[in-house]
């Protein structure tokens, strides 16, 4: 997974202005300065994210420096796919282009929108990157959700204002923080992380609709995507779609290759052609996932074990012996 500079700037810089030293920031997100320049420059892994969010967090002394800093966040930091969202003729239209071009900008945080009677916005945080660092990944998540009065006021010319919002989490701020900046009841330890807003607001028309310039950002993100999906291995577009949209859950090769459209068998071949099979793979990134839980963070076995998906501890245990020769807790060890 990766994010962009485009976005992972507007960090630097909001910290920056409340302080913080910009070299040090760009250190821990492992760049030089200068290379805040090439907004299209991909910041590979998780580590720099954690980092840069570490430091930005430290050097502001903030504990709400995501929802601040949210709260001017405009879709000009997404790119082509902000200027496409300000094209479009509604919200619904603009929201609908955020969750299919989302993974341009970043694979951290996603989106998700739901239409009916009420409108909800569905932000989601990467499963490795929550459990690694559940306090960075607060953050993110807050810096996403503190964005939406300001995104609704650029693209329609009017403030509106969420019926309420819902956490997935309990946070160290007080409740009073969330409810003066988003101007709504909120609420803590929810299924999800999500904002929901009277349904009719789906069809409010943006001021800045524009049919030749929303033809014209569309191509760029169309033939963005088709650039990179041909670059891509078939193997690793299923482990993308198995992160992002099942947060790193494995899951049945009968509903992944539902989900990605493709019939079983063509599934399976398509992963053979990458000497891989749909079993292999999904060791791969349980293993990868395992070891990163365990280097990262302070999950006991049995907990990794759950987030794997594993019904008893001891299936964990001997299915990473068989990864990598060594226990979980050796592992661990090791890596301490």
């Amino acid at each position: 997974m990766y994010g962009t500079v485009r976005v992972l700037r507007y960090i630097v810089y909001s910290a920056v202005e409340k302080g913080a030293d910009l070299g040090r920031l760009c250190t821990a997100l492992g760049i030089r300065p200068g290379e805040l320049n090439d907004a299209e420059k991909r910041i590979e892994g998780l580590m720099p994210i954690i980092g840069l969010w570490t430091e930005a967090i430290v050097s502001t002394g903030n504990a709400a420096f995501g929802l601040h800093i949210g709260h001017t966040n405009n879709p000009a930091i997404f790119g082509a796919l902000g200027y496409l969202m300000q094209s479009c003729r509604n919200i619904k239209d603009a929201y609908s282009e955020v969750v299919k071009y989302q993974q341009t900008v970043s694979g951290w945080i996603s989106y998700d929108v739901v239409f009916g009677k009420e409108l909800e916005l569905i932000f989601k945080v990467h499963l490795l990157w929550e459990q690694a660092s559940p306090e960075t990944a607060r953050q993110g998540v807050e810096m996403a959700i503190g964005g939406v009065l300001n995104y609704f006021y650029i693209l329609t010319g009017t403030k509106r204002y969420p019926l309420r919002a819902e956490l997935a989490y309990q946070s160290p701020l007080p409740r009073s923080e969330y409810e003066q900046m988003l101007k709504c009841p909120v609420s803590f330890g929810k299924a999800q992380n999500r904002v929901i807003f009277e349904g009719a607001l789906a069809e409010m028309p943006l001021i800045s609709a524009d049919e030749s310039l929303y033809a014209s950002f569309a191509k760029i993100l169309r033939d963005k995507c088709t650039l990179s999906g041909q670059s891509a291995r078939f193997s690793e577009q299923v482990k993308t779609v198995i992160t992002r949209d099942f947060g790193g859950k494995i899951p049945s090769l009968e509903i992944i290759a539902a989900h990605m459209n493709v019939s079983d068998r063509s599934f399976q071949r398509r992963l053979q052609q990458d000497g891989e099979s749909y079993r292999s793979l999904a060791a791969e990134m349980k293993k990868e996932l395992a070891v990163n839980l365990l280097q990262n963070t302070d999950a006991t076995v049995h907990a990794i074990s759950e987030v794997l998906g594993y019904a008893e501890a001891s299936a964990f245990h001997r299915a990473f012996k068989n990864w990598t020769q060594t226990s979980p807790v050796r592992r661990k060890h090791s890596l301490d």
